[in-house]
């Protein structure tokens, strides 16, 4: 069986649905994660009782595409950096998550749909208008209602989700650009391999005995983490990141619901007006997207 399996490319609706599903796993994970770190553990800790569930996940898709033929790639360079981009993305996000509350954490974070389309717009030449333009600039204006400058928000700590954010950017383009030569598994596997290798070599260093709870919290984290970015890296086969990435502002709805339920946290007026804005800037794009056909076949 061929390592690269052929894919329709162009089936957006498909990707959409993997996208939205993923986006829910991806925040399940994050919520799985604070909660983990609540209880004092260390995020080494938590990121190799995570990788190790992860690649249990990731297992069965290697066998359904080759086997270890599946791991062959034509590009190792660039699974060597997005590798080491994941790491970095592994622990400067659940750091940031040991102190910062989930929804505002995803709100930074939340800037990588930004990043992601403008991102398509240099590295895959997808074309975005002005009326996409005008929408992510209305959701920046809503992600800068929730940080709101001037306040704590410019604290040192705020810095990391929002590294988080440009790096998940490059990271999820990346996706679509290998995806021509590489397997899903290879695209997936690798960067989670680094994140388990780094953290075997670290969590020996800070070890504490884990409690059944926190060990099947670390547990669903790696299982959800595995799941999440298969449905990701699928989705990107399906369809360009300038569609899916205003799908990605559903996680702010699910990192509220976790964060009050979990935590017991909720945003005040003003961060809901810019989620508001959000929304509204992610359905602008969805529209345009859908019309985009139709305007292309009336002028023909």
């Amino acid at each position: 069986m061929s390592a690269s399996p052929s894919f329709h490319r162009d089936n957006r609706p498909l990707g959409v649905a993997l996208m939205l599903l993923g986006a829910l796993v991806m925040t399940a994970t994050d919520a799985g994660g604070k909660w983990v770190m609540v209880q004092d553990y260390h995020v080494a800790q938590l990121n190799f009782v995570r990788g190790f569930f992860a690649l249990l996940i990731l297992a069965p898709t290697a066998l359904s595409e080759g086997g270890f033929a599946a791991l062959r790639t034509k590009r190792p360079i660039a699974h060597g950096l997005r590798s080491v981009l994941l790491v970095c993305l592994a622990y400067t996000w659940f750091f940031g998550l040991t102190t910062l509350p989930l929804s505002e954490a995803t709100a930074i974070a939340l800037c990588a749909p930004l990043c992601m389309t403008a991102l398509s717009v240099v590295l895959l030449g997808d074309k975005v208008g002005l009326i996409g333009w005008g929408a992510v600039l209305l959701g920046f204006v809503g992600m800068l209602f929730i940080i709101r400058p001037g306040t704590t928000m410019f604290e040192p700590m705020f810095l990391l989700p929002a590294f988080a954010a440009v790096g998940y950017a490059t990271y999820m383009v990346t996706n679509r650009m290998l995806s021509a030569t590489e397997s899903v598994t290879s695209i997936t596997l690798y960067p989670q391999l680094g994140i388990l290798f780094v953290s075997a070599v670290w969590a020996p260093l800070v070890w504490q005995d884990l409690t059944w709870p926190a060990f099947l919290g670390m547990a669903f984290t790696g299982t959800a983490a595995g799941i999440g970015h298969l449905l990701l890296t699928y989705a990107f086969r399906y369809a360009s990141p300038s569609v899916l990435a205003p799908l990605d502002y559903t996680a702010l709805v699910w990192a509220t619901i976790f964060g009050y339920v979990l935590f017991a946290q909720l945003p005040d007026v003003t961060a809901w007006a810019g989620m508001a804005l959000i929304v509204a800037a992610g359905l602008i794009v969805i529209y345009r997207e859908a019309m985009a056909p139709r305007v292309k076949a009336a002028s023909v």
